[in-house]
Order: C-alpha cells, then structure tokens, then sequence
C-alpha cells in the first residue's frame, strides 16, 4: 500500500498543475465573488429617479441605511450603471417615489438578501404613509414607532428543530465553503484517473500479480486522492480564515473533522464513476458533469434553501455535497456542536461506503 501511496506522490511530483491548478481557481473564485465584501457588509449604488424630490431621496435614503450589513450610497446614475456594467458592484437600486427598480447585470448571489431587505423596507414605510393620509392627528408615524418599541402581543417562532435552523445567508461563507467542495470534487476524481489508465493499458493486472494484496493497490489509490482532495480544502480554508479574515467560527477542528468525511464520501462517489467508464476519455467528459451538476443541485453555487422545485430538493438528498454544505454552514454561522451534526455526517459516512461497495464491484467486474 505504501509504495503504490508514494508511486502517486511522485507522479504528482512530476505533473502538479492540474491539482495546483483546481486550488489557484478556488481561491480566485471566492476572492472574486466573495472577498470584494469584507466583514459580510455590502455597499449598493443608489440613484434617483428624476422625477423624485431631494427631500424624498433622503427620507428612503435614511431608511434603508439602516441595515448593519447593506449601505446604499447615493450616486449619479450614469456612475451607478457604468460600476455594474464593469463588474465594480454586483447590481444598482434605482430610487422612486413608491416604488424601485433594481439594476443587475449577472445572477448575484447576494440580490435574495439585498431584494428582500429592500422590499421589506418600501413595504413598510408605503404602509406608513398610508397611515398617514388616513389619519387626522398627524402622528401616525410617532404613533406606530412607540407601538412597535412597546408591542401589545410578542410572537415567538421556532422550527421544529429549534431557533437555529431558521435560514441566515451569509455571502462569503456560501462562496468560501460551496466553492472549496466543489473545485475539490475536480482534484478527486481527475486524481484517481491513473486507475482507468491503468486497467485500460493493462498494468493494473500486473499490479494485481504482484506481491502486493489487492487490498492494498486500491487503498494505495484511494489514500493518496482522499490525502490530496482533504489537503486542497483545508489549505482554502486556513488561508481564507487567517489571512482573509472571513469569519468561519470557532470550532475550526469540527470544520476539518466535517471536511474530512466529506472528502471520503466523494472519493467513494468518484470509485463509483471509475466502475461505470471505459476509458480515460469518458472520465474526462463525465467528471464535470457531475461536479457542475452536483454544485448546482447541492448548494454550492446558491444556497440550498432557496430551491423550490420538489425533485431537484428530493435528488439532492442523496448528494453528499448538501450535507457537507449544511455541515460546515451550521458549524460558520450556527455555531453548532458534533452531536447536533450526526445527522448530515452519518449520511455522508452511508453514501460513502454505499458507493465505495458499489463502485469496488463494478471495478472487479470490468476486470
């Protein structure tokens, strides 16, 4: 086992950029779609409609600033348009007397919770207003700021499963950990192509001949992919927490004991793909179908929650990249102990050995 381990470290040795390759483009990706927004707070280009009054840019102005993580800064519109057009800003909010426009140029990930503030802002200031013009007194406004300090009723919700499962998108995390899984599921798969190689020219029934049990020529391959997918991401992941300054918890050992199950269901679902191709030239063309196909459906590129269709939520029950997802997100944001995890790491644990039997079996046969 150990000299098939190192024979792949030397062929490494020899090729490094594919791997160093799927590392550089994690760490552009997220820098790019996540590390322009430090500390999760986000500015937004604000312009007025022409026909809106000074004192009316204002007064919204006033209102949707106050938001912690969103500020909108007035600008001229030409201004605000070229900044989306070139790529400086992921969208524009257009200002109107009762209503608003917002300029988007490419799907942000960032436009859900932007849109929803937003909206939920115009909603209650037009409602407001309406008070207003119904009421004689003139203090409608003051009326409704001490009903809301001082609330006659209190409504608490909590799911099922407590306070913390409520939904709380956090950009820079989504991009870090969606990112990290998915360029790593690249460097697996692409790392265990030797294998295919191998049974095609025929080396690998020598391999099989050789003093070697076969036990230990699969654990040699398998050790050697789950080693380098496990080292790209937590390289992602210190590097982004310690020099990025993105705030991914304080349970760090948790996020690697997570990421580690992880890698291990994914190299058990790439041995599955090993057992259904032919040929190296099959891998290639297969391996970014399902790891595009997996991100999608899993969360990687949006967050899971906010997907409505019932089949495409019932496929990515059964893909480990949703539980890895939820995973490290619960432990970021939630802050989440082991025991509350159980659930997302015994699933992964079943798909990998699930797959790892499956696609070991496949392999014996083709031999």
């Amino acid at each position: 086992m150990t000299s098939v381990f190192l024979l792949q470290w030397q062929r490494f040795r020899r090729a490094p950029l594919m791997v160093l390759s799927f590392l550089a483009l994690t760490i552009v990706f997220v820098m790019v779609m996540a590390g322009s927004n430090p500390g999760n707070s986000m500015t937004v280009p604000t312009y007025a409609h022409p026909a809106l009054a000074e004192q009316q840019q204002d007064e919204w102005l006033e209102q949707l600033n106050k938001s912690e993580g969103l500020q909108f800064e007035l600008v001229e519109e030409q201004e605000a348009r070229q900044a989306v057009l070139d790529g400086d800003t992921g969208m524009a909010l257009q200002l109107m007397e009762d209503d608003y426009r917002l300029l988007i140029v490419a799907d942000d990930p960032n436009r859900f919770e932007v849109e929803s503030y937003i909206n939920r802002t115009y909603a209650e200031e037009l409602r407001i207003r309406q008070l207003e013009q119904q009421s004689t007194s003139g203090e409608a406004r003051e009326r409704v700021a001490e009903m809301l300090e001082e609330p006659a009723l209190t409504v608490e919700t909590q799911s099922l499963e407590g306070e913390q499962e409520s939904f709380v998108y956090d950009g820079q995390l989504q991009m870090l950990f969606g990112m990290a899984l998915f360029f790593s599921i690249y460097t697996i798969m692409f790392s265990l192509m030797k294998i295919v190689e191998e049974k095609k020219f025929g080396t690998w029934n020598r391999l099989i001949l050789s003093p070697l049990d076969k036990w230990q020529v699969y654990m040699g391959h398998l050790l050697y992919s789950f080693t380098i997918g496990y080292v790209q991401i937590v390289l992602v992941l210190v590097l982004f927490k310690y020099l990025f300054n993105f705030d991914v918890g304080d349970q760090f050992g948790l996020l690697l004991l997570i990421t580690a199950v992880y890698t291990f269901s994914i190299v058990a679902l790439s041995m599955l793909v090993m057992g259904l191709v032919q040929s190296p030239q099959q891998l290639q063309a297969v391996v970014p179908i399902v790891a595009t196909g997996m991100a999608m459906i899993g969360g990687a590129f949006w967050p899971i929650e906010l997907v409505t269709n019932n089949m495409l939520l019932a496929i990515s029950k059964v893909l480990p990249i949703t539980y890895g997802l939820d995973a490290l997100k619960s432990v970021a944001i939630h802050g989440r102990g082991l025991t509350e995890l159980m659930e997302p790491i015994a699933v992964m644990l079943l798909i990998g050995v699930v797959c790892m039997g499956i696609g070991i079996n496949l392999m014996e046969r083709k031999r």
